[in-house]
């Protein structure tokens, strides 16, 4: 019986390594998204007002993935399995392959043999986020980018029966909220410039012990590789997409503020000092964007005049390049666990 429609239970998708067959499920994935461009180029002629020809060049193949922390690997550890280093120049290399795997509509979960499969094969990490809110779940956010995508059924996926979970729900709190954001001696490491923080760069508890001395209400890690292609006479596909260093790493954070931005801006005056920053979750997440972080921009509003009024936020927006060294415990290759 054809299908009358697609919603999450019946899709499935899968990374592995590029020339690999064996995909490695995306657990807690809550979205994904294909586009294709086919790219065209007009040739017209003296004499003729008609088109001379329309040449088709490389399609573009662009795939959006968002998922929960959870315990499992992270997409871009996935994307980037076999990387030499942790860092971005380390896994700016790795070719990875997609597959989607859709089932009948009928059924309750993914299992037993797809209706339809897309591979996207030869991908490149091109865009990383990360997002850590007061309200939700954190979640990770990758876009890949390649030339190639088939549809066809060339693979084994796994199955989902309706008794999946996030990875050591005791160990790592299941999926991360706000609460698991891990903050004093052995947690994340924030720029000194926002109130409350230690001179250790830690944010530690006040002495009452039920609230912490910077109010942070959101944390965003965003970086965009920038990939460009690389031709050559004799082959119509690029032979490379490289990472077009140097490329900026952004860190966005938002804090409530109890006494203004304490940010002092002088036209006479050197106002900045490099930072460090290092983000930590409990379910084993581990961003470290070096301690050459500045600070870009600082926002300060929200107290406004209304029928419910509002609170005071401060946004401090950091910014680096090149540095941004993703680990994590469930790391595919094994010797870049932390």
């Amino acid at each position: 019986m054809a299908n009358k429609r697609i919603f999450y239970a019946v899709q499935q998708a899968g990374i592995s390594k590029c020339g690999e067959n064996s995909f490695t499920s995306i657990h807690g994935l809550q979205s994904i998204g294909i586009n294709t461009t086919f790219n065209l180029e007009q040739v017209f002629e003296i004499g003729q007002i008609s088109i001379y020809e329309n040449i088709e060049n490389i399609p573009d193949i662009q795939i959006t993935l968002e998922k929960v922390l959870d315990g499992y690997p992270p997409i871009y550890l996935l994307a980037t399995k076999g990387a030499s280093s942790a860092t971005l120049s380390g896994r700016s290399n790795i070719k990875a392959t997609v597959g989607l795997s859709i089932y009948s509509d009928v059924q309750e979960s993914a299992s037993g043999t797809p209706l339809a499969q897309c591979t996207m094969s030869g991908v490149y990490v091109s865009d990383i986020n990360y997002n850590f809110n007061v309200q939700g779940y954190s979640t990770e956010s990758v876009t890949l980018v390649g030339n190639n995508k088939v549809w066809n059924n060339a693979f084994t996926p796994s199955n989902f029966n309706n008794t999946d979970e996030p990875l050591a729900i005791a160990g790592s709190g299941g999926v991360n909220r706000r609460e698991d954001v891990l903050f004093g001696s052995a947690g994340c490491i924030l720029p000194v410039d926002i109130p409350g923080i230690s001179s250790s760069g830690t944010n530690e508890l006040e002495n009452t012990g039920d609230m912490y001395k910077a109010h942070i209400q959101g944390i965003r890690v965003q970086c965009n590789l920038g990939r460009e292609q690389l031709f050559e006479l004799g082959r119509k596909g690029p032979y490379h997409r490289y990472v077009n260093f140097p490329v900026e790493v952004s860190t966005e954070i938002e804090v409530l503020s109890t006494d203004g931005d304490k940010v002092t801006a002088l036209e006479d005056a050197s106002n900045l000092t490099d930072r460090e920053i290092i983000i930590k979750t409990r379910e084993g997440l581990k961003l470290n964007l070096g301690k050459k972080n500045k600070l870009s921009s600082v926002t300060y509003g929200g107290a406004n005049a209304g029928q419910q009024g509002g609170n005071a936020t401060v946004t401090y927006t950091y910014t680096t390049f090149n540095d941004l060294k993703v680990t994590h415990p469930q790391d595919p290759t094994t010797s870049l666990r932390e």
